[in-house]
């Protein structure tokens, strides 16, 4: 007698239904953002794991040993969409910790500065009398990228209840394939994808080799752990899909002006949204950060300010946080959701010109916050109010070999350690590419030491973008704009003069200029964008610079 099949609909509904028992007291929650998820959707993402577990062996289960040593697992659970789009993510990770320091361990992670390259790469390149000669942007999200490496060392962990069965007692899982949470994982997807990519014809970037160029397919790409993201003609993105297609199991997008042709209008890369549009290419940090803020913080329905912080606001700051010999500290538990709340406008300041010289402020008191201290918090809370949404546009330009950095300084702007504050911009073709603000490390003595400083910031960040072009693809010259006289006059001589207390290590930039590896010009005060980088500014400035960089 032939023994009954169970079909796969038969299967499926038993395998939710063991979950569903298995979470029946069980609550889920986003284990990024913490809000409530839907139980039905979440268990769905979960049995889906499980059955990709399966389907790819990731391990093998065998009797377990006294030596062995098993590492326990977690599940993380997000909605990667949102509440009206949900896209429910299930992900069961190993929790192996760092009990010893093995550099061969490392897996470096693109510039974010990579992405905005790309995108600027992409809105160089249109509007051609041959429109296939105009270029795309193409996403490609590898599913469960870990398990196409193979576990290159003996890594065993507990069998997940979600697949264990009767008979398991005793026996632990040993992975054939690399898991998420475990040391070696990421470096071995890196070298995985790597050789594929070079096999392909790529070449590998120097600077990051998250970056990758195509020299006669003519694509740059950058990858983030999973996620690829790439720009070319379509003949050549789709050359490209068709290869990881082969290797993996991917969800790819076009990211391009023609629907009959498969191109979406919108698409998400590590939580950004970037927008295809008539003139160009907009680029919006994840908005739930700026939310997430303003709820914390107990400011919802409250009335906003126009800028993010302001020279008022210092000075009642600093009366607030007490006399030098009797600081007001914050609580513990303040303390700890000051630096929570630090952290997350820092990462949102990545993508925000406009708050970044004010979350490095906020930053800088994370170590020990004082009742002052809060008091900057609630000030860009209130701007976040009134401007939760900020989004940069990549304009449809020409191609330029130039990226430039304007650079900028506010000598001893804090009134308590008078040291100053280094901020600069780098754009390429027209287009934000990098900004960044500082505290400098050195007290300077003087307005065109700290420029000389901020000068030498931006140089060096310069020079990293540079190499980061070149990885992609793109041959770059690197010019230097500051509204400083002096800082030019110490940069284009030879020696310290009679600045004999600056440290030598700052005067690299005069041999960089002889050598002709960059140029250094004078730009108007008025038109340095950087200035916004360096101190609270007013809301006209403010709208001024952001307008220049493309901020809308």
């Amino acid at each position: 007698t032939e023994l009954a099949v169970p079909d796969e609909e038969e299967t499926e509904r038993d395998t939710m239904t063991k979950l569903k028992e298995l979470y029946k007291d069980l609550e889920f929650y986003d284990d990024i953002s913490g809000a409530p998820l839907d139980k039905e959707l979440a268990t769905k993402a979960r049995k889906l794991e499980i059955e990709f577990f399966k389907r790819m062996n990731v391990y093998t289960k065998v009797k377990r040993e006294k030596w062995m040593k098993v590492i326990s697992t977690k599940w993380i659970d997000t909605n990667k969409g949102d509440r009206d789009r949900p896209d429910y993510r299930a992900r069961l990770v190993g929790r192996e910790f760092k009990v010893d320091n093995r550099t061969d361990l490392f897996a470096a992670t693109p510039p974010l500065e990579s992405l905005r390259f790309i995108l600027n790469i992409c809105a160089s390149h249109q509007r051609n009398a041959d429109p296939r000669l105009n270029y795309l942007v193409m996403t490609n999200d590898v599913r469960r990228a870990y398990f196409y490496a193979s576990a290159r060392r003996p890594l065993y962990v507990n069998i997940p209840a979600e697949d264990y069965e009767d008979g398991d007692e005793g026996y632990v899982a040993q992975l054939n394939l690399s898991l998420y949470g475990t040391r070696d994982a990421a470096v071995n997807w890196s070298e995985t994808y790597t050789a594929l990519l070079e096999k392909l014809g790529f070449v590998t970037g120097i600077g990051s080799p998250c970056n990758f160029h195509h020299p006669s397919k003519g694509i740059s790409m950058t990858v983030h752990g999973d996620d690829f993201t790439s720009t070319g003609t379509e003949a050549s993105l789709r050359w490209l899909d068709g290869q990881l297609q082969a290797a993996y199991e991917i969800k790819s997008q076009y990211l391009g002006p023609d629907a009959a042709k498969g191109h979406v209008q919108e698409v998400r890369v590590l939580n950004r949204v970037i927008s295809w549009l008539d003139d160009g290419i907009s680029y919006e940090p994840d908005p739930r950060h700026a939310e997430m803020v303003v709820q914390e913080l107990g400011l919802a329905g409250f009335k906003g300010v126009t800028t993010p912080g302001s020279r008022d606001d210092v000075a009642a700051m600093e009366k607030l946080n007490g006399p030098e010999d009797a600081p007001c500290y914050l609580g513990a538990a303040d303390a700890t959701r000051y630096r929570a709340l630090c952290a997350r406008l820092n990462y949102l300041s990545l993508d925000r010109a406009d708050i970044q010289f004010a979350a490095k402020e906020a930053s800088r008191r994370m170590a020990k916050p004082r009742a002052g201290d809060w008091h900057l918090l609630k000030r860009m809370g209130r701007y976040l109010v009134s401007e939760p949404r900020v989004i940069q546009i990549f304009s449809w330009c020409q191609t330029e070999d130039v990226v430039h950095v304007f650079t900028d300084s506010d000598w001893a702007g804090c009134h308590e350690t008078r040291r100053s504050t280094s901020g600069g911009a780098a754009m390429a073709s027209g287009n934000f590419i990098k900004g960044w603000s500082t505290t400098q490390a050195t007290v300077a003595l003087s307005s065109g030491e700290a420029e000389l400083y901020a000068l030498v910031k931006g140089t060096a960040q310069g020079l990293g973008i540079m190499a980061m072009a070149e990885d992609l693809g793109v041959q770059v010259r690197l010019l230097v704009h500051t509204d400083s006289s002096a800082a030019i006059g110490i940069s284009a001589r030879r020696g310290l003069g009679k600045l004999r207390h600056i440290e030598t290590q700052f005067l690299w930039v005069q041999s960089g200029i002889r050598d002709g590896k960059f140029e250094v010009k004078k730009v108007n005060g008025a038109e340095n964008v950087s200035d916004i980088f360096t101190k609270n500014v007013d809301r006209k400035t403010l709208d001024t610079h952001l307008d220049t960089m493309g901020f809308v």
